[in-house]
C-alpha cells in the first residue's frame, strides 16, 4: 500500500511514565489498561485503521518480550517491530530515533504510546505533502476539564499543558512555539518574524499531541546535533527558528567570527542543499516553484515560498474526542469516558468478555475484563474491571480503574480511585479518591481518602 512505501510509522512506547509513577512502578507505562486494552493499543488500532500495516514499536529492552507478548494477543492487523533500548538511561524522544536511526530509509510519522483517538489521517499527510514540509505536528484544542473531577491521589487541581504556538493564518505555517513557562507577561516577537509574516496568532488553547511526520533529512541533522534530545522541547523550536534564518551560503563568512569557528557541517541548510544538490542537482525551492502547484500565498507567486529550504508545518486536526493519557489525571479520565467511544476506538461488539463472570445487574458504563468475577450485590459505575479481578458482594466502585488480578473483598466502597494490579482491599474499607498500589494490601476497615497507598516509599510527584 502506498503510505507503507511513502512513510514509516513509530510508537514511542519506551517513557518511563514519570507523571504517574504510582502506577508505572511495577510495569510499563504502555501496559497500562485503559478500557479492556493496554494503551498502547490505541495508536496501533489508529495506524491500522489508516492503513498501515507495519510499525516500529520502541519500547524498554527490560519489558520488550511481555509487551510483544501482550500486543500478539490483540489480533491488531499490523506487522510491529519492537525494538528495545536501555531503560537505565534518561532519553528524550530525539534521542530515541537517533538510537534507531538506521531503521529509517524515509520519511516517518510519530506517535506517542498514550495518544488516544481515532481520525483519519489522510488530512496532515495531504498537508505535508501540499507544502512539501520538512516537519509537521499535529494539534488539537486544549481539552476543558470541570470543576467536579478530582485526582485521585493527594489533592491538586488538574494542569493542562499549555504552549504559545505561533501559526500563520494564511499559510498555517508554525512560525512560534516555545512553553506558556517560559514567559511571565511580555512575548518578544522579532521584528524579522513581522516582516515575513504579517498575518499570524500566538495561541495559547493548541496541544501538541506529539504526533509528526518528519522529513528523512531532519533524522540525518540528529546524528550530525547530538545536542538536541526532545522534539518538542528542542527539535521543534530549533527547525522554526531555522526557517526564519537567512538561506545558509557557505562562501559567506562573518567578518566577526573566525574561520575555526565555522562549523558548516553541522548547519542544518548545509545538510538539506547538500542533499536536494546531490540527488537533483537543484535547489529544493527551485524545484518546488517549478514542479509544485502550491504556493505559500494566494498572491505573489512570484515568492511563493520565500525562498525557504525550511518549511515547518501545524495541522489543526479537529475532534471532539481525543486527547493523550501522560498523566493520572488524563489516565483516569480516559477510563472513565472509553466506554462511551469503545466501538469506534476498538472495533470490539461488547465491553465485556464472555468468561468474565458478572452475577450482579447493578453495572453501568463499565468495561470488565477477562476471567473477571462479579459477586450478587455489587454496584458498578463508570469503572474498568481488570483481567481475574475479584469483587466481593455487597461493594460499590464508582468512576474508578480495578486493574488485573487485584482483591475487593466484602462490603467495600471504591469511590475515584486507581488499584494496581495484584493489590487487595480487605473487608469494609472506604477509600475516596485513593491510588493503592501494585501487590499493596489495605487493612480491614480502614477510610481512606486523598492519598497514595503503597509498600514502595519515596515516589517521585511530578
Amino acid at each position: 500500500m502506498w503510505r507503507q512505501m511513502e512513510f514509516q510509522a513509530v510508537v514511542l512506547a519506551a517513557g518511563k511514565g514519570s507523571r504517574m509513577t504510582e502506577l508505572t512502578a511495577s510495569r510499563a507505562k504502555c501496559l497500562l489498561p485503559i478500557g479492556n486494552y493496554p494503551m498502547l493499543y490505541y495508536p496501533l488500532k489508529l495506524l491500522a485503521r489508516n492503513g498501515f500495516m507495519e510499525v516500529i514499536v520502541v519500547v524498554q529492552e527490560e519489558w520488550k518480550n511481555e509487551i510483544a507478548l501482550a500486543i500478539d494477543k490483540l489480533n491488531i492487523r499490523l506487522r510491529c517491530d519492537f525494538v528495545g533500548i536501555p531503560g537505565g538511561d534518561d532519553l528524550g524522544t530525539a534521542d530515541v530515533l537517533r538510537l534507531i536511526h538506521e531503521k529509517f530509509y524515509t520519511d516517518i510519522i510519530v506517535l506517542p504510546c498514550d495518544l488516544i483517538m481515532n481520525i483519519d489521517l489522510s488530512g496532515i499527510f495531504n498537508s505535508y505533502r501540499r507544502h512539501s514540509a520538512i516537519i509537521i505536528s499535529m494539534l488539537i484544542q486544549l481539552p476543558t476539564f470541570s470543576d467536579k473531577l478530582i485526582n485521585p491521589g493527594p489533592k491538586s487541581k488538574p494542569k493542562p499543558e499549555r504552549d504559545l504556538i505561533g501559526i500563520d493564518n494564511e499559510t498555517n505555517r508554525l512560525i512560534f512555539f516555545a512553553s506558556a513557562s517560559d514567559f511571565e507577561e511580555k512575548i518578544n516577537i522579532s521584528r524579522k518574524l513581522y516582516k515575513k509574516h504579517t498575518n499570524f496568532n500566538i495561541n495559547s488553547n493548541l496541544l501538541d499531541i506529539h504526533l509528526y511526520i518528519i522529513h528523512k533529512w531532519i533524522l540525518d541533522c540528529l546524528l550530525i546535533d547530538k545536542s538536541i534530545s526532545s522534539i518538542k522541547g528542542e527539535l521543534l523550536p530549533y527547525v522554526i527558528k531555522k526557517q526564519s534564518a537567512q538561506t545558509h551560503n557557505p562562501n559567506k563568512i562573518e567578518k566577526s567570527t573566525s574561520i575555526m569557528k565555522q562549523n558548516t557541517d553541522r548547519d542544518i541548510f548545509k545538510l538539506v542543499t547538500d542533499k536536494a544538490l546531490s540527488k537533483r542537482k537543484k535547489r529544493l525551492d527551485v524545484l518546488i516553484s517549478e514542479m509544485s502547484p502550491f504556493n505559500d500565498h494566494s498572491t505573489n507567486l512570484e515568492n511563493a515560498y520565500n525562498e525557504d529550504l525550511i518549511k515547518c508545518y501545524a495541522f489543526i486536526q479537529n475532534t471532539k474526542f481525543g486527547f493523550r493519557a501522560n498523566n493520572i489525571h488524563m489516565y483516569a479520565l480516559a477510563n472513565a469516558v472509553i466506554h462511551e467511544k469503545w466501538a469506534i476506538l476498538s472495533a470490539a461488539p461488547t465491553i465485556f468478555f464472555d468468561d468474565s463472570m458478572i452475577k450482579t445487574n447493578q453495572v453501568e458504563n463499565c468495561t470488565i475484563g477477562y476471567n473477571a468475577s462479579i459477586s450478587e450485590k455489587t454496584s458498578l459505575k463508570l469503572s474498568h474491571i481488570g483481567t481475574s479481578a475479584v469483587i466481593e458482594t455487597k461493594t460499590r466502585v464508582l468512576n474508578s480503574v480495578v486493574m488485573e488480578n487485584v482483591m475487593v473483598k466484602e462490603g467495600c466502597v471504591i469511590n475515584n480511585c486507581i488499584l494496581c494490579n495484584d493489590s487487595v482491599v480487605e473487608e469494609g474499607c472506604e477509600l475516596n479518591h485513593c491510588i493503592v498500589g501494585a501487590n499493596h494490601t489495605v487493612p480491614a476497615g480502614s477510610r481512606h481518602s486523598d492519598e497514595v497507598l503503597t509498600d514502595i516509599g519515596n515516589l517521585m510527584e511530578i
